[in-house]
C-alpha cells in the first residue's frame, strides 16, 4: 500500500481496555456518498465509533452526543468548510478533517487545492477495496495524516509554497475570550464539558491526573470562573453565541 503519513502528538484511538468511549465520525457529503456496505464494514471494525451523515457543513457545526474524533468533507464541500472552519473547531477540537477521495479520476487543480487547503489534513479514498479503505481510516481515527502516494504527486507538481498553517493551530479558529487558554486546556474544557472526570480525562488525553488537575487550575483562573462547573458553562455558552452568529 502507498502511502504518505505523518505522526502529530495525538492519538484518538480508545487505549485502555474497560474504558472505551464512543467517538462519532461526522461524514459531510452529499446523500448517499458513504457506500452503505463501507460504513457497515467501519462500525463493525471499529464498535466505538458512530457514523453521521449530514448534507450541508452547517449540520456539522453543534455538538453530538459522543466526541467528534473525525471529520470526512466531500470535496465539493471543502470551500465552504474552510469558510466555517472557525466553527467546526470550536465545537469539535479534538476532530482531524480529511476529504473523502471517491476515485472519479481526480484532477490535477483538485489535487492542488486539497493539499494547500489549510483545512484537510488526509485523505480516505473510498474506491479502494473495503480492507485498504478501513486500514487507512483505522491510521485517521490514531490521529495519523494520510495522503495517497498518487494525490499528492499531482499537488506536488504544482505546489511550491508551503501550506498555510491548519486553522486549529490559528487565534482566530475560536471566540476572543477563550485564545487564553492553550490547545490543551481547550480539549480539557471540552471533556469536562461532556461531563469527564479528571480520571477519564487523563486517559482519553495520555495525562496524568496531577497533569489534569492543573490544567483545570489554569482553566479556572484563566476565565475567571469559580469551578469547573462554571468553565464549562461557559464553554456551552460561548457554543451557543457562536452558532447565532
Amino acid at each position: 500500500m502507498n502511502y504518505v503519513a505523518s505522526f502529530p502528538s495525538r492519538a484518538f484511538m480508545p487505549s485502555r481496555r474497560g474504558q472505551e468511549r464512543m467517538r462519532t465520525i461526522v461524514v459531510i457529503a452529499p446523500t448517499g456518498t458513504m457506500p452503505p456496505a463501507f460504513k457497515q464494514a467501519a462500525e463493525d471494525a471499529f464498535p466505538w465509533a458512530v457514523i453521521e451523515e449530514v448534507g450541508h457543513v452547517d449540520e456539522a457545526i453543534r455538538i453530538f452526543p459522543n466526541t467528534v474524533s473525525l471529520l470526512l468533507v466531500h470535496p465539493d464541500f471543502v470551500k465552504d468548510a474552510e469558510r466555517s472552519a472557525s466553527d467546526l473547531f470550536r465545537y469539535h477540537p479534538m476532530a482531524m478533517t480529511a476529504a473523502i477521495d471517491e476515485g472519479a479520476g481526480t484532477q490535477r487543480d483538485a489535487a492542488v487545492s486539497l493539499f494547500a487547503s489549510p483545512l484537510v489534513r488526509s485523505v480516505l479514498p473510498i474506491h479502494v477495496r473495503s480492507e485498504i479503505s478501513l486500514s487507512i481510516l483505522a491510521l485517521l481515527l490514531q490521529g495519523i495524516e494520510y495522503f495517497p502516494r498518487s494525490l499528492l504527486g499531482s499537488a506536488l507538481v504544482q505546489v511550491e509554497q508551503p501550506a498555510p498553517p491548519a486553522p486549529a493551530e490559528t487565534d482566530n479558529t475560536i471566540p476572543a475570550h477563550l485564545r487564553v487558554l492553550t490547545k490543551r486546556e481547550l480539549q480539557v474544557l471540552e471533556l469536562v464539558q461532556r461531563g469527564l472526570q479528571n480520571k477519564s480525562i487523563a486517559c482519553d488525553l495520555n495525562l496524568s491526573g496531577h497533569t489534569v488537575k492543573i490544567h483545570l487550575h489554569n482553566i479556572i483562573s484563566k476565565l475567571g470562573a469559580r469551578n469547573r462547573t462554571e468553565a464549562a458553562a461557559i464553554y456551552r455558552r460561548t457554543g451557543r453565541e457562536v452558532a447565532l452568529h
